[in-house]
């Protein structure tokens, strides 16, 4: 019985550090937005953030397919709708996993490259790479269902 509890406060200290880090890294685009330029303390926060994110969306990731598989493994002693519960929380961490990952290691990175190669971030380049701003709207609405679901339900 105490694993359980410390399974579910792990799991929501996860979930508020990962919202939280969706955040800040949402507040650092916009003031690269305003800017059109990323500081070489911005360029730390925001790697070091985003770092934060995709390592607790791969715990979250971890923990959501602990559940499914204990879900799925014990079907008898769960209902249907825990099922459908743990496998929707499980693609929506799947999702988290991917979309973080894709932000920090690809999209990032060809942020940082265009600004070394030009010294700022020009306004085509801006406007033509919605991406890395897509991607975080994403990742904090990811971020915030995992939470509701978990905070509500």
């Amino acid at each position: 019985m105490l694993a359980i509890y410390i399974y579910v406060i792990v799991h929501h200290i996860l979930l508020s550090v990962g919202l939280a880090s969706s955040i800040v890294i949402d507040i650092f685009i916009i003031m690269v937005e305003k800017t059109k330029k990323i500081r070489g303390i911005e360029r730390n926060i925001m790697s070091r953030v985003m770092s934060y994110s995709f390592i607790t969306s791969l715990f979250v990731f971890g923990i959501q397919l602990l559940y499914f598989l204990a879900v799925y493994m014990n079907q008898t002693l769960f209902t249907l709708s825990a099922y459908f519960f743990a496998a929707f929380a499980f693609l929506i961490s799947s999702l988290l996993v991917f979309c973080t990952a894709t932000q920090k290691y690809y999209q990032f990175k060809i942020l940082e490259r265009y600004q070394e190669q030009h010294a700022h971030l020009s306004d085509s380049f801006i406007q033509h790479h919605k991406e890395f701003k897509r991607t975080s709207v994403v990742i904090f609405i990811l971020w915030l269902i995992l939470y509701l679901l978990y905070v509500i339900l």
